[in-house]
């Protein structure tokens, strides 16, 4: 929130957004991954948003299971119980959720449930210390002038 404006979660999601089809082989997720330098992808399912893979998921569930990369199918290691966040939610919401459910990254749809981003907790942190920034910075300004002198007293720690 910045001066009392409540930032939605279109406003820091991430647009560009990497997506597989459900039916495509771990190894093309791994692949579109490793091109992109991202950690996860959003996989679709006759292009409605049926889940989020990440990089973590296939070590655990494909690589450390000896299952063949190549042959193993995404959707089948995409989690059943899908989280979305909707890009009017308020950023502050989307966190509670994604916390809730133990989500780091979360696609994000519209209305129409049409994928339009994702929204990651780093995302959320960047904008929380932006908003911590501008709150210290606004705190600063108020003490300025008013006989507190804090740096000066502060013991020197040697």
């Amino acid at each position: 929130m910045y001066g009392g404006v409540v930032l939605k979660v279109r406003d820091i999601m991430s647009k560009k957004v990497v997506t597989i089809g459900a039916d495509a082989p771990v190894v093309e997720a791994a692949r579109k991954m490793k091109d992109a330098n991202i950690g996860s992808v959003v996989v679709l399912d006759k292009n409605a948003v049926a889940g989020i893979v990440t990089d973590r998921k296939i070590v655990m569930a494909v690589v450390a299971e000896n299952r063949d990369p190549a042959k193993e199918k995404i959707g089948s290691i995409t989690g059943k119980n899908l989280i979305t966040c909707n890009e009017d939610s308020d950023v502050h919401d989307a966190a509670i959720t994604m916390g809730k459910n133990k989500v780091r990254r979360c696609p994000v749809v519209n209305e129409r449930k049409e994928l339009v981003g994702v929204i990651s907790m780093a995302d959320i942190a960047r904008d929380m210390k932006g908003c911590m920034d501008a709150m210290f910075d606004e705190i600063s300004k108020s003490s300025v002038g008013m006989g507190h002198a804090r740096e000066e007293s502060r013991p020197v720690i040697r």
